[in-house]
């Protein structure tokens, strides 16, 4: 199984999340066991499931065939035969409205692919049934297996057991308890028995569970008792129990609804059989679990969840939707393919053309001598071409009889034809007289047979129809008799049909064979004349199969030959040395025998002495005369005995070169293994001294290679080889991205929510006023009450069946074509808005000329801010100091003078406030927090200095009403010092704070800073003749005194120090401020104004230089195009985050773009004007309870309509893209010392393993790793292989080619530096992921901080709801006291008596009291004002009902008794709030019932009150 991993992301809205895993089967199977196996995600046919071959194996097997296929592509011809259709078990097969469930067939068995064995067909009766009963065991597994998925998945953990024993595992409930603690909380289960063996204790643990499912309103009916788990007694009632619970949580947004795992489980046939004797022996039916939802709603009383479609079937929809462009689109990029294909072909031949010459001279040359070769070959070799001659002449000769014969019979065809015919004819009518004969003799006993046999028949008819009409049989009608009779003559009509047939039986038969022999000739014929047609080719095959039998003949004989070569040589060998040895034992027997020859005497000794001494003296001088001859010939002798010896080594070394050659290389091997040995022995003595120098090596080459990288100029391949991983995500920057994510939702969520509350309790001090003041409740009061208190899914399914009956396109699910389109205009609307910022601009400087401005600016501010997330993403971060940058320059460029801009207060202030308060939490309190501690540190400081203060505490009995000047107090010698000594400490203390505000340049937020640049920008723009002390001035304007003065005034505000500081301490940084608030002005301290603080007027002086050169650093900072790589086409690679914005603000700021819309878009085609023109005006406001379903909260997705604009760079920029992902891919495959060899070096097989092993290495990371978001950085996108997985890598190499050839083309590149341009560009991308992760650290402290400071500021505003809302209570408790408490005496036979009794008639009495009086009372009292069509005459006959029945709703009824019947006119509903807000607004009337009557808005409250 998988490895589990989270299924649910972030958006849910209680956060328990379900893994996307899915369960073990059993406790003994791990994730790490068998990693190969992967879950297959189609629904499998029916369990167990085949074995699926691995994804990594099958991948593999899939690029090998398209190799294969590549290599042996040729065009198909006509003649080859179909191949069988495949047939994909699961495909086609399915149980319509089952997905994964296979139709059961008793020909196709699902576990068994072959055909059944005969024996099977004994026990087809019982097949359906075994299969039905493997599927619903089956399946409740899976349902089991969802259960334990959606409790691992709240949980956060894994169970201890795997599916098949969750039975046996759940039975202690130690789950159960645990998921209850993970809803309710510690308080809810304090305890969780977990003893090893089940005793009775683990009972509380599933009473827990009771508890809890009780407590959340699960209906009594899906709740399980204690012995269905504890004793096992019905385990599926606990699974559908749990399935209940998991759809009632998702109805109330605890937790999801429960997945399904249907045809997604692997289980054994052991499993399945033991599952299936363990549910028939329990004896317990299965629940329904598929429709548990729809029960579970009927149960409630609620509406039926609607079905999500699946991500299968909208695919398969929006496939089917756009079929015909899909097509199109395919046919278009298969051309482009073809197009690119070639183009890249031609490219390849560009490059190696200078080759194809060389190349092409050494083919012709190979063919011309292959060629040449052949045909001497012909010449020399005629036995072929005559065995080929005699071939043919003998087919020729067969042929040639064939046809002879073949005429033949077609001659002798029709005769022989006519004779079989005849012959038939005559055995047929033979055969049919000897049956007319036989018939004919036994006539007679046919007949009384035919008689016997009809009147069996008949008896049996009449039998049969006295016994149907015996039966008492009520006929459905005339339809059904004749439905009978029809298939009676139909059956009839077969029977009579099939005895035809058995009839002619027997002459069918012999024309059946006369057919098959037919067709056998024919057939036989269409053999033989194919032969004809191949005997050539039957010839060649045969010469070329008798060639290959000869030589392979002649190759055995010469191996044979040469394997008996040495034994030969061996025995002459032996031979020879037999011989030698024979003579030389013969020679030596010779001279060892001893002869003595007795001679005549000594003599004929002396004789023969001197005649041999004569003959060599003679020989002797004959030599000498020849000796030159001699030498001369003796020499060549020798030349010619050392050439033969030569010549004999030779031939035997050039005979023994095999052998020679393995012992040269036995020699060779030998030396360099003992020059090896003694290398390796130098190296393991030198070990420690080797390591050290190839570590300083290696670091200096990385070193070299990170200068490189860096400096970003002449990278090499090997650098970014080795630091091209730095491009790959790893998994904690996936883990910090969405961390990072989820606290800027946080933060946004909390922003919401303070103003929110922040609104809440200003409404709340003026209601609460009004309530005081009129001695009554509000309604008003108790829906902010409710709002933060019990809102439940009732509510907001009340507030959406609101919305929607009024057609609000912020219904949710509304189905109405006209909503929907306006909710598509809305989404519209405010992506135009954000990220068009001067519609905001022109909008700020017409609602500050406005008299309502006041009124509107809380809204356009909150709408703004929710607009663009409060600047806590990337892109809404830039858009919105866009708008900054806007609104900044429109503000001075309509400014006279820098006076002016000096004392401005431009609408966008307070937005801009709110935007940098988060964001500079953190700046302000490193930057801040020392100085401000000295000051409240130390003992006793006082940095007041006005002297008549001082004069007071040197001398505290000094009379209080003492009135001195500054001059006449410093005539006091005490008061003089004490006052020098307040001025030093202030100064000292003013100088910590300028120096530790000079120093966080580099700590401030990149938001100030780039405020501060375009003020300065448009400073200079718009007065470049003034100075840089007034340039400065504006710009401490900006920074100082608005986002650091307040916080040096009110650090606990900041979060600067923990506690609310002592007045005393307040009035010292008050001081400090007043003096670094002068130091910004750019002028010192003026002797008319501040006398006292002139004496510091150098201090002051000295800061404002200093203060003014850190303005201008503080300004110097790049753009926002720079600072967030963006450009004028980021919408196109950052997707819009959704916004969360009340109705009631999108058709307040709708409101708002009309009224002013002339001004914002002059223009007739302008957007704006075009969107609200489609809106067609904004909607009004029906009534209260619309108003305050339209005060909640949606989720508005903000979309481009007019994105038609096209970037220029646009192809250039992909080219990019697609090369350095090209090259990248070549780098890691085929390494070089540079990009050109790399891109030249031909493709092998063992390339393309290498690619295949990548791209599954990068399928492992993918699955191990499900849950990974894409990166957000557009740089990374360029690098990932999913574009190009599906090509091998000599396609990637010939993309990779083309692409960077077509950059050369536009001079981007060059191949003369070795296309360094492309390796330099991936350098930068690798410098900018190191910045993004930077960025990413940066933006994450300070969204943590912020999320610190938003959490503090809820609190306090709850706790100051929690105290308005005790008082609330109170009141209301007190209202009611009062309400049901009055019952005072009322006089019989009044009006206001009969009214009485008629209520109580009617059982009709309302809780608070009901008055009626005459319409001519009211309006002798001035309540009464006019009713439309009646004059006051005629009020005597009219009557007026006031009545209670709800705390602060009023009922106003009318009726006219003028005819004497009385008649109710008119009803209305008059709330408290709706009264008290109409007074606050100083109304003096009150009109009801549609205009019809109208009231004294004073007098008419003041009825109420007293009543």
């Amino acid at each position: 199984m998988n490895k589990k991993a989270s299924t649910y992301g972030d958006s849910l809205t209680a956060g328990r999340r379900l893994g996307r895993h899915l369960p073990r089967i059993a406790s003994g199977d791990g994730p790490e066991e068998e990693p190969e196996k992967k879950v297959v995600e189609e629904p499998p046919p029916v369990p167990p499931v085949p074995s699926v071959p691995p994804p990594a194996e099958e991948r593999r097997i899939h690029w090998e065939d398209r190799r294969r296929r590549a290599r042996q592509w040729q065009t198909p011809s006509p003649e080859k035969t179909r191949p069988p259709d495949l047939v994909v078990p699961g495909v086609g097969d399915d149980v319509a409205g089952v997905p994964g469930r296979l139709r059961l067939s008793r020909d196709k068995p699902p576990t068994s692919p072959t055909t059944p064995l005969p024996s099977t067909r004994l026990t087809r009766g019982l097949w359906a049934d075994v299969q039905r009963h493997h599927i619903q065991a089956y399946e409740y597994l899976c349902h089991v297996g969802e259960a334990q998925q959606w409790i691992e998945g709240c949980l956060g953990e894994e169970l201890p057991y795997g599916v098949v024993e969750m039975e046996e595992g759940m039975r202690n409930g130690v789950a159960l308890a645990k998921l209850v603690r993970v809803f309710q909380g510690e308080a809810a289960v304090r305890r969780i028995y977990e003893a090893p063996k089940l005793d009775f204790r683990h009972s509380d643990n599933i009473n827990y569970f009771f508890n809890f499912v009780r407590h959340v309103g699960l209906p009594e009916s899906f709740i399980f008792e204690l012995t269905d788990l504890y004793e096992k007694k019905n385990f599926p009632k606990v699974i559908y129990c749990i399935h209940a619970l998991s759809h009632l949580l998702a109805r109330r947004g605890m937790a999801d609804r429960i997945g399904n795992l249907v045809g997604r489980l692997e289980f054994t046939d052991d499993q399945l059989q033991k599952t299936h004797k363990g549910l028939k022996d329990s004896g317990v039916p299965l629940p329904n679990f598929g429709n548990v939802g729809r029960e579970l709603a009927k149960e409630i009383n609620e509406e039926p969840e609607e079905e999500v479609e699946t991500e299968e079937e909208r695919r398969d929809r929006l496939l089917l939707e756009h079929e015909d462009s899909i097509v199109a689109t395919q046919a278009l990029a298969r051309a482009y393919l073809v197009r690119k294909a070639q183009a890249t072909q031609r490219v390849r031949i560009r490059l190696a053309e200078r080759y194809i010459p060389k190349l092409q001279a050494h083919a012709r040359a190979a063919l011309v001598r292959r060629r040449l070769e052949h045909e001497r070959q012909e010449k020399v070799d005629i036995l072929p071409w005559i065995i080929k001659l005699q071939a043919q002449s003998r087919g020729l000769l067969l042929r040639s009889e064939w046809r002879t014969q073949l005429r033949r019979i077609k001659v002798t065809a029709p005769s022989v034809i006519k004779l079989q015919a005849h012959l038939r004819g005559v055995l047929q009518r033979r055969r049919y007289a000897l049956l007319k004969g036989a018939m004919r003799n036994a006539k007679m006993s046919v007949v009384k047979l035919q008689s016997l046999a009809r009147a069996k028949i008949a008896q049996r008819s009449h039998k049969e129809v006295i016994k149907t009409f015996s039966r008492q049989v009520i006929a459905r009608g005339v339809v059904g008799a004749q439905a009978h009779a029809r298939g009676a003559l139909v059956r009839r009509r077969l029977r009579n049909q099939q005895q035809s047939l058995q009839r002619v039986e027997s002459s069918i038969s012999p024309l059946q064979a006369q057919c098959r022999g037919v067709l056998l000739r024919r057939k036989v014929r269409t053999q033989l004349a194919k032969l004809e047609d191949v005997t050539d080719v039957v010839v060649r095959i045969q010469a070329a199969v008798r060639t290959y039998l000869a030589r392979k003949r002649l190759l055995a004989l010469i191996r044979g030959l040469r394997k008996a070569t040495p034994a030969l040589v061996g025995l002459q060998a032996r031979a020879r040395a037999n011989l030698a040895r024979q003579r030389h034992a013969a020679m030596s027997k010779a001279l060892s025998e001893v002869k003595v020859i007795k001679s005549v005497g000594g003599f004929q000794a002396l004789a023969r002495a001197a005649i041999a001494r004569n003959r060599h003296r003679e020989q002797v001088k004959q030599l000498e005369f020849a000796e030159p001859d001699v030498v001369g010939f003796q020499a060549a002798a020798r030349g010619a005995l050392a050439r033969w010896e030569y010549r004999g080594w030779r031939d035997y070394l050039h005979r023994s070169h095999p052998h020679a050659t393995i012992l040269q290389a036995l020699l060779r091997g030998a030396m360099q293994r003992k020059k090896f040995k003694v290398k390796m022995d130098y190296y393991r003595a030198n070990l420690d001294k080797i390591v050290q120098i190839q570590s300083l090596f290696r670091a200096k080459e990385t070193r070299e290679q990170y200068r490189q990288l860096t400096l970003g100029t002449n990278v090499t391949v090997g650098t970014i080889k080795n630091f091209v991983h730095l491009l790959d995500d790893s998994e904690a920057d996936f883990q910090e991205e969405i961390k990072i994510e989820r606290l800027r939702q946080e933060v946004v969520k909390r922003i919401r929510e303070n103003q929110a509350l922040e609104n809440d309790v200003n409404d709340l001090d003026t209601k609460i006023a009004l309530v005081v003041q009129n001695a009554k409740s509000s309604e008003e009061l108790l829906k902010l009450r409710r709002r933060h208190g019990g809102d439940n899914a009732a509510i907001r399914a009340a507030r959406a069946s609101v919305l929607a009956a009024h057609g609000d396109p912020f219904a949710g699910s509304s189905l109405d074509q006209n909503a929907k389109r306006k909710l598509e205009r809305y989404q519209q609307l405010f992506y135009l808005l954000q990220t068009k910022g001067e519609y905001f601009t022109r909008l700020f400087s017409q609602l500050v000329a406005d008299e309502e401005w006041e009124k509107n600016r809380r809204l356009v501010e909150r709408v703004v801010l929710t607009l663009f997330a409060y600047g806590h993403d990337r892109r809404e971060d830039y858009l919105l100091l866009k708008l900054f940058q806007t609104a900044i320059h429109q503000q001075i460029s309509e400014s006279n003078s820098i006076e002016d801009v000096l004392h401005a207060h431009p609408a966008y202030t307070n937005i801009v406030v709110h935007y940098v308060r988060p964001k500079q939490g953190s700046f302000l309190k490193d930057t801040l927090q020392a100085p401000v501690r000295t000051v409240l540190e130390e003992e006793d400081l006082d940095l007041d200095v006005d002297p008549a203060v001082v004069y007071r505490q040197v001398h505290p009995k000094a009379p209080q009403d003492l009135k001195l000047s500054y001059h006449e107090a410093l005539q006091d010698p005490p008061t003089r010092a004490e006052y020098i000594r307040h001025l030093q400490r202030l100064q000292w203390s003013t100088e910590k704070f300028v120096q530790a505000i000079i120093d966080s340049t580099a700590r401030m937020p990149y938001g100030m800073r780039y405020l501060a640049r375009e003020s300065l920008i448009a400073l200079k723009t718009k007065f470049p003749e003034a100075s840089n002390e007034e340039y400065a001035a504006c710009l401490a304007r900006l920074v100082y005194y608005r986002f650091i003065n307040p916080a040096i005034i009110t650090p606990e505000v900041f979060d600067i120090v923990p506690n609310t500081i002592e007045v005393t301490e307040r009035r010292n940084l008050a001081q400090i401020a007043r003096v670094l608030t002068q130091i910004t002005t750019g002028r010192a301290f003026d002797e008319e104004t501040d006398p006292a603080l002139t004496p510091i007027n150098p201090f002051v002086e000295t800061s404002i230089e200093q203060f003014s050169a850190w303005l201008f650093q503080l300004a110097d900072v790049p753009d926002a195009e720079t600072q967030y790589h963006a450009h004028e086409f980021l919408d196109a690679t950052f997707q819009p985050k959704a916004i969360l914005i009340t109705p009631n603000e999108v058709y307040s700021t709708h409101a708002l773009l009309s009224k002013y819309l002339n001004v914002l878009a002059p223009a007739q085609n302008d957007p704006l004007r075009v969107i609200l023109t489609e809106l067609d005006g904004v909607p009004h406001l029906d009534n209260d309870e619309l108003h305050d379903a339209r005060d909640t909260a949606v989720e508005l997705q903000l979309t481009n309509r007019f994105a038609h604009v096209k970037d220029p760079g646009a192809d250039e920029k992909a080219l990019w893209v697609q090369a350095k992902r090209a090259v990248l891919a070549i780098l890691r495959v085929q390494p070089a010392q540079d990009l050109v060899e790399s891109l030249m070096q031909p493709v092998t097989e063992q390339h393309e393993e290498i690619w295949l092993g990548i791209l599954e290495d990068m399928h492992h990371e993918q699955m191990r790793h499900q849950r990974r978001m894409p990166s957000t950085t557009g740089v990374d996108s360029a690098y990932r292989l999913e574009d190009i997985q599906s090509m091998t890598f000599k396609e990637v190499k010939a993309h990779a080619i083309y692409f960077l050839l077509e950059l050369e083309k536009r001079g981007r590149i060059s191949r003369l530096d070795g296309y360094q341009g492309i390796l330099n560009a991936i350098a930068g991308d690798v410098r900018s992921k190191n910045r993004r992760r930077v960025q990413r650290q940066h933006e994450k402290e300070s969204m943590e901080e912020s999320l610190r400071y938003l959490n503090e500021r809820k609190k306090n505003f709850e706790d100051q709801i929690n105290s308005y809302n005790d008082y609330v209570e109170t009141a209301m408790a007190n209202l009611q006291r009062g309400k049901t408490g009055k019952k005072g005496f009322v006089i019989p036979f009044t009006r206001q008596w009969n009214h009485i009794r008629e209520l109580q008639k009617s059982g009709r009495i309302p809780q608070f009291g009901s008055f009626r009086y005459s319409a001519q009372r009211f309006y002798d009292k001035g309540i009464l004002l006019s009713i439309d069509q009646y004059s006051p005459r005629q009020f005597d006959k009219m009557d007026i009902v006031l009545s209670s029945n709800k705390v602060g709703i009023f009922t106003v009824e009318l009726y006219n008794h003028a005819l004497g019947i009385t008649n109710r006119m008119a009803s209305a509903d008059v709330k408290m709030e709706d009264l008290l807000q109409s007074k606050y607004e100083n109304r003096a009337a009150l009109t009801l019932f549609n205009g019809l009557a109208k009231f004294n808005l004073d007098l008419f409250l003041y009825q109420i009150n007293k009543k």
